[in-house]
């Protein structure tokens, strides 16, 4: 790919269906989350939080994945790990331009009081290209984030392009995923 196309990948497409992508696979839910590795923490916000619970504190890990570090869960990290190294090989553009936004942050789901994220557990990441995060809710993609899903979906992850409100920057292990990794 030439340098000119390289910019493509933060370049905004049209989001697939929501029938086209997360084929047999389901978002987690909370309530999964939480019957398997406990509630993260006592009170939660908009902003970031560290997790207080002793059980899930004892499974989360900080390492790279390649491009990039992050803290999260062990067996999402051990499983995006395994996601970055096909990306390198089989996407080297994007493997040269993704980056994160985050893993572990114990907060609510942005926008609500109530429903906490996937994240507090370290079982989500968000995805950015050049730097620059997909918005949410736009009924848009990356390019980057197109070419890289299949990998996600491959290892069971669930894309948050197939969100009521499209938030195409996440990735989460799917619910199934979490049962099968966790139970």
């Amino acid at each position: 790919m030439s340098a000119s196309n390289s910019q493509d990948l933060f370049q905004l497409t049209a989001a697939p269906p929501r029938s086209a992508i997360n084929t047999g696979l389901s978002p987690c839910r909370p309530s999964t989350l939480r019957s398997l590795l406990g509630e993260p923490r006592k009170g939660y916000g908009q902003d970031c939080r560290p997790p207080t619970h002793p059980g899930l504190k004892a499974q989360i890990v900080t390492a790279s994945v390649g491009p990039f570090r992050v803290t999260g869960h062990r067996a999402a990290v051990a499983s995006l790990a395994r996601i970055m190294d096909r990306i390198r090989t089989e996407e080297p553009e994007a493997y040269r331009q993704i980056g994160t936004a985050g893993m572990l942050c114990c907060r609510l789901v942005r926008g609500s009081t109530r429903s906490i994220s996937n994240h507090s557990w370290g079982t989500a990441v968000d995805l950015k290209f050049n730097g620059r995060l997909d918005a949410m809710g736009d009924g848009k993609v990356q390019v980057g984030l197109l070419r890289v899903y299949r990998f996600f979906h491959a290892e069971g992850w669930y894309w948050g392009a197939g969100f009521r409100r499209e938030d195409a920057m996440h990735f989460e292990l799917a619910d199934e995923t979490v049962r099968r990794l966790l139970a």
